[in-house]
């Protein structure tokens, strides 16, 4: 668990500009591997993953129950779709959608409001655990508690944030499988961002800075 890590988190979204905004291409298939900001042996936090389009995005994991191997020439096939993650996780829903709290974490860590770190990736990850009935989020401290906090102050915890806030309409769920004997396995689901600009365009887009909202 996160203890004192001194990073500022704000009640900031990113403004993605229309250029950034195009379809992706999609692909059959799909590999992952740790991002820069990755923790030894931490079986969560940022990823990217690469479709055989060429195409790469950061992604989190939406569920806290179901694997994901890294690395060693593991390729899955898979879906992207707006509805969420698939064959359950913790907290069951098959879809399970990605909350408006959700959705605002990831934006804050794609648009750097949180800084990107190694400490803080993990942080958000048991925020996004949390946040998705996945984790208790009477067991998060430090950072994570403070990124969950203001997810909770601000947003909703309940709504589908694909479909329901404009805000976040350009994130998906990308949903791994394995055909295994003729039957669909599924995977750990991945939140990610359709398509992921450059750095350079998350600096141009800005940030939108959100006030504080109503719990639903």
């Amino acid at each position: 668990m996160q203890n004192h890590i001194t990073t500022t988190v704000t009640t900031a979204v990113a403004a993605i500009s229309a250029a950034a905004l195009a379809a992706p291409a999609h692909a059959d298939s799909v590999t992952f591997e740790h991002s820069e900001f990755y923790e030894a042996g931490f079986p969560g936090g940022e990823f990217i993953a690469n479709l055989d389009s060429g195409s790469s995005y950061r992604s989190f994991c939406l569920e806290a129950n179901e694997a994901l191997t890294v690395g060693e020439g593991v390729v899955y096939d898979y879906f992207i779709n707006t509805e969420g993650a698939v064959s359950g996780g913790v907290s069951g829903g098959n879809p399970d959608p990605i909350s408006s709290a959700t959705a605002s974490v990831f934006m804050k860590w794609l648009t750097g409001v949180i800084e990107n770190t190694a400490e803080n990736a993990t942080a958000v990850q048991f925020a996004i655990w949390a946040l998705e009935g996945e984790a208790n989020p009477n067991n998060l401290d430090g950072t994570a508690e403070s990124i969950y906090d203001e997810a909770v102050a601000n947003f909703s915890t309940t709504d589908n944030a694909i479909t329901d806030n404009a805000m976040f309409s350009k994130l998906r769920v990308l949903n791994p499988y394995l055909d295994v004997d003729g039957e669909r396995v599924h995977y750990q689901s991945q939140i990610i961002l359709i398509p992921l600009p450059t750095a350079s365009g998350l600096a141009l887009a800005g940030l939108a800075v959100i006030g504080t909202r109503r719990r639903r």
